[in-house]
């Protein structure tokens, strides 16, 4: 394989997992967030949860750290491609970088 295959491939492996990995994120935030506490449902006496869930809210976390890590390699190598080959810059790594990035944050130090 030539190099510039060899590159294009390591670069869709990457954002295809850390693409897989913040939707499966996605799908543990539903479950782990506070239920809305609409006064429709307190009026009629169902059980709403005010706080995150500590358990999902943990492996939320280490989700979002992963996304984040493996987007900063994916950036690393899409930035060496870059300058070694004719390859283009992808987008949408930056993007998923900079948005796991500030999840992990907010979820590490405001929940």
């Amino acid at each position: 394989m030539k190099r510039l295959a060899v590159f294009q491939t390591i670069l869709t492996v990457l954002s295809v997992l850390s693409w897989s990995i913040a939707i499966y994120a996605l799908i543990i935030f539903g479950e782990a967030r506070p239920d809305k506490a609409v006064g429709y449902f307190r009026s009629k006496g169902v059980e709403v949860r005010l706080h995150w869930d500590p358990d999902l809210t943990i492996q939320l976390e280490y989700l979002i750290w992963a996304c984040a890590a493996i987007s900063l390699v994916n950036l690393l190598v899409n930035f060496y491609a870059k300058t070694t080959t004719r390859i283009g810059f992808w987008v949408n790594i930056p993007l998923l970088f900079v948005v796991s990035l500030a999840a992990g944050l907010y979820i590490r130090y405001v929940v």
